[in-house]
């Protein structure tokens, strides 16, 4: 008696041997939507997130995605770590900013950045480029990159 198996939307059957064949996503499928994401991505692995009391990061324990509930899931620990700096990071930055906020429509209006450039940091004054990590001035700008380099540097995995 013949077997059918119903292959998801998105997914092909795939022969990797005489005996053996894989259900594997089709290539070049892109999610218009997080829910059809998570269909095309069914299986969860090697993911983390961030505990929202103890900011700790966490291996998924979980072999399926449900889309309702995993929207706050990194596919890798260095990238979990990174999003964690960037919230402390811009909480940090409206602390040294106090009230000010940039106006990037602004061209006049001087800010004063920190940015990823091919392998490394730098600061800048800006006037026109958006960038998260802008200040009001060059002093505030260089003081938090003197005193919070070591989270900056987390950062570098969300540039991959």
């Amino acid at each position: 008696m013949a077997q059918t198996i119903k292959i998801p939307e998105g997914f092909e059957i795939k022969k990797v041997s005489d005996v053996e064949y894989r259900i594997v996503k089709k290539e070049n499928v892109l999610p218009k939507t997080w829910e059809e994401f998570c269909e095309l991505n069914p299986i969860i692995k090697d993911e983390y997130f961030i505990g929202s009391i103890s900011g700790e990061i966490f291996k998924i324990n979980s072999d399926r995605r449900k889309s309702c509930s995993d929207k706050n899931i990194l596919p890798s620990k260095e990238k979990a770590e990174a999003i964690l700096a960037l919230c402390q990071l811009i909480q940090l930055r409206d602390c040294y900013n106090g009230d000010w906020k940039p106006d990037w429509s602004n061209l006049s209006q001087d800010k004063y950045t920190i940015y990823y450039d091919t392998n490394y940091f730098e600061k800048n004054k800006n006037s026109f480029i958006a960038r998260v990590l802008v200040f009001k001035t060059a002093k505030l700008r260089d003081e938090f990159f003197d005193n919070f380099k070591d989270l900056i540097e987390k950062l570098k995995p969300l540039y991959e």
